[in-house]
């Protein structure tokens, strides 16, 4: 086998021109550009920057959990199970039954006919719809989306019959935090939105998601303001 090697043609010219003094240089200048340009491509293939940009997978699936969420109008605390909301706010309890807000008091059930939801819209569920087929950007423990501010706009007023031409250029950030692969916590920054409705609010809303185990309390709360509507 070494004697084949030895009679190759290209070998034997190989040798010689190693063996020449002035080709030397050259030769081991070419030698080590190869050596660089392949270990470049093997770097590259086996590795990625930190914030790479990553196709979203939706999986923050909850039905029952409960949550806090704050702003610059206070802390809204309660529970979420089937779409219903027991939770208080300003020391008052409400609950919401899918249509209405009630305010509970002393065992009955009082009709809010004015209460606005507001943040409490923003559900895991709305969370999914406005974060599907987007990417987002590893940003130290958070994923960060870029939402348009238009899609935004549709899904959490249920205007999808607006004309959002002017909202096209704007955006709203939103920010997940996972941990064992379940959301623990999302920040928006609507303070594009709030700009572009002409609201007084400040941009930063936070809401913390405790997936517990939440019992069903609508039965209880439904039997309770049912004569009231």
């Amino acid at each position: 086998m070494f004697k084949k090697i030895k009679e190759n043609p290209y070998y034997k010219k190989y040798k010689e021109m190693r063996a020449d003094h002035k080709l030397r240089p050259i030769m081991s200048l070419i030698f080590w550009l190869i050596f660089l340009a392949v270990l470049i491509i093997f770097v590259k293939g086996t590795s990625r920057p930190m914030n790479t940009v990553t196709s979203n997978e939706v999986k923050n699936d909850m039905s029952s959990y409960e949550f806090t969420y704050t702003n610059n109008s206070g802390v809204i605390f309660g529970q979420s199970y089937d779409n219903k909301l027991d939770f208080i706010y300003g020391n008052n309890h409400y609950y919401f039954n899918g249509d209405n807000v009630y305010l509970i008091k002393n065992q009955t059930g009082q009709l809010m006919p004015n209460f606005d939801l507001n943040v409490l819209k923003i559900t895991p569920d709305l969370i999914n719809n406005l974060i599907s087929n987007l990417n987002y950007t590893v940003n130290g423990m958070a994923k960060d989306y870029i939402v348009p501010l238009s899609r935004f706009i549709n899904l959490y007023e249920y205007d999808t019959e607006a004309d959002l031409s002017l909202a096209n250029n704007y955006n709203i950030i939103l920010q997940v935090y996972e941990k064992n692969s379940k959301v623990y916590m999302y920040k928006l920054d609507l303070t594009n939105y709030y700009n572009f409705r002409g609201l007084n609010n400040s941009g930063i809303l936070t809401i913390d998601i405790y997936d517990s185990n939440v019992s069903d309390f609508t039965k209880f709360y439904d039997e309770l303001v049912g004569g009231v509507r």
